[in-house]
C-alpha cells in the first residue's frame, strides 16, 4: 500500500529533521503499534538514540501520514 504525506507532516518533518525513509521505515517496520482515540494508527521505533512515532490513517487505497516526531524519552511511551 503507497504511503502518502499530508501537507502539515511534511511541514513537521523538515522543522523536526526526519526524513521520508525513516517515516517509511516505521511504517514498514514497527517495534510497537497503537490507535489514538480518533482511530488512527500509531507507530513506535526505536532507531540510535531516538524513538520515532508516526501517526497515520488508511484510506481505500493508500496509508495517510498525518505527523510524525522523535524523542529521546523512550520509557515514555515503552
Amino acid at each position: 500500500m503507497p504511503i502518502k504525506f499530508t501537507k502539515h507532516a511534511l511541514e513537521r518533518m523538515k522543522i523536526r529533521g526526519i526524513t521520508k525513509e525513516e517515516i517509511i521505515d516505521t511504517i514498514n517496520n514497527p517495534e510497537k503499534k497503537s490507535n489514538d482515540s480518533f482511530g488512527n494508527i500509531i507507530v513506535h521505533k526505536v532507531k540510535k538514540k531516538y524513538l520515532f512515532r508516526v501517526f497515520y490513517y488508511n484510506d481505500e487505497s493508500s496509508k495517510i501520514v498525518i505527523t510524525a516526531y522523535k524523542t529521546s524519552k523512550i520509557d515514555k511511551y515503552f
